[in-house]
């Protein structure tokens, strides 16, 4: 009996708060060496269709929308949104938000980049970046490529921070860093590839107050350990411990950065994002999209207080008609198939059940 109420309780559920949700899905890169391929990408937008589900911009979103909506985003700006998603989306005449790292811009394209992985496109980018200044690089979409697609009036185009770097936030050692496997982040803030500098705890660069590490010290650090440690001590617990003593004792290539320094970085940041954006393709930018997801009570202050209305984050679950616009929820799922896509699909756009997920997730 009690099987049969609970049956009768969660039918009663999705019949009353089916489509008052407003699912938000997350993408990067849809070409054909991505986990998401164009092919994939249709069949999710043929499923959109068969549900009647309309597609609105982050905008249209904020000005109030119908009942049965849902978002499309796309994070960073890779070449692959123009080259794949946009004829999609003008197939099916459907509607996403793409929110910018304005950093790698370039005004127009000369030539068609040969695809690649985020990580080898935003590596590229940041060595080209730290030894001349300038990152704009082939394998992000050009303005020339985003004006076209804001013209077409289903593209909007939104922040999403100028560089995309991040932060040190401590000086406790989690290991040693290996060249050939340092990521975009780590190589702005070593600026060289080597081996053995120590790796501290880091997060995106809007998330709070950084920890700032003179960059003269990872060499002395370097140093150290090839003096002292490389081919000396082989346990890994005592690796770190020496390691941290070291670090330690030398507390003069550390500070901690001001409330004022933080507040000036994030600001400069933003507003060259939200500049380049609105100079390029002529739309207002109001809405941010935290870099990692790695979101900060203090930087919405910050942010409000130049402009913006509304925070887009990684935190999966699914908004209200009237969200919460401190938080925008996201879905993005690691196996991206039409089945999996369609059972998340119909469960965020249930107030409920969206709800529910978000709290498991």
């Amino acid at each position: 009996m009690i099987y049969i109420l609970i049956i009768i309780v969660l039918i009663t559920i999705f019949i009353i708060f089916n489509k008052r949700a407003v699912p938000v899905f997350l993408y990067h890169q849809v070409n054909p060496i991505s986990n998401v391929t164009p092919e994939l990408f249709e069949e999710h937008l043929k499923i959109i269709k068969k549900y009647n589900i309309k597609t609105v911009t982050v905008s249209e979103y904020y000005n109030n929308i119908d009942k049965n909506s849902m978002l499309l985003t796309f994070d960073d700006g890779y070449y692959d949104n123009f080259k794949y998603v946009f004829p999609l989306l003008k197939k099916y005449n459907m509607k996403a938000t793409i929110f910018l790292n304005t950093l790698y811009i370039m005004d127009k394209r000369e030539n068609e980049p040969e695809i690649k992985d985020n990580n080898t496109v935003n590596l590229e980018a940041m060595k080209k970046y730290i030894e001349s200044g300038s990152a704009t690089i082939n394998q992000y979409m050009s303005w020339e490529e985003i004006k076209e697609m804001y013209d077409s009036g289903l593209i909007d185009f939104q922040a999403h921070s100028h560089k995309h770097t991040a932060i040190f936030t401590g000086t406790k050692i989690e290991g040693l860093t290996k060249k050939d496997k340092m990521e975009p982040p780590e190589l702005y803030l070593y600026r060289e590839l080597e081996n053995n500098y120590p790796v501290f705890a880091k997060r995106g660069e809007y998330s709070g107050k950084a920890k700032i590490v003179k960059r003269e010290f990872f060499n002395i650090f370097k140093k150290f350990y090839q003096e002292n440690i490389e081919n000396k001590v082989t346990d890994k617990n005592e690796i770190l411990k020496k390691c941290q003593e070291f670090i330690d004792k030398n507390t003069e290539y550390f500070s901690d950065e001001s409330e004022a320094e933080y507040k000036k970085r994030i600001e400069e940041d933003f507003l060259e994002n939200k500049r380049l954006i609105e100079k390029n393709v002529g739309n207002q930018v109001k809405f941010f999209c935290w870099p990692w997801g790695h979101r900060s009570k203090e930087t919405i202050k910050v942010l409000k207080k130049i402009g913006v209305v509304g925070f887009i984050s990684t935190k999966k679950g699914t908004n209200s008609m009237k969200p919460n616009w401190d938080m925008i929820r996201r879905i993005e799922l690691r196996k991206y198939t039409p089945e999996k896509f369609k059972i998340n699909l119909l469960v965020a756009r249930n107030l409920i059940l969206g709800k529910i997920y978000g709290w498991i997730s």
